[in-house]
């Protein structure tokens, strides 16, 4: 019977920054990171020293319906370091 290892993975959700990262392996691994070359996407592999992937970070995730960073940018009204609340319309 063959054996089968359980590996674990790391999900970081960030709504301002409108991001996912998906880790495999431990973050104090990451040594070098490059974007993936796509004309769709602006995505970041993180790789450990021996170059192998070790996370992808997903960037503009949320669409701009949805994205919390560009509300803030539209919405004049809200001051820096001031509490608010996100309403669905």
């Amino acid at each position: 019977m063959a054996k089968t290892t359980k590996r674990i993975v790391k999900l970081y959700l960030d709504p301002v920054a409108n991001t996912l990262n998906i880790w495999w392996d431990d973050p104090k691994k990451a040594s070098s990171s490059e974007e993936v070359s796509s004309p769709y996407s602006n995505d970041v592999i993180v790789k450990d020293k021996h170059g192998r992937p070790i996370s992808l970070e997903i960037i503009g995730l949320f669409p701009k319906e949805l994205n919390i960073a560009e509300y803030l940018k539209s919405n004049n009204k809200i001051k820096k370091h001031e509490p608010f609340l996100l309403e669905a319309q």
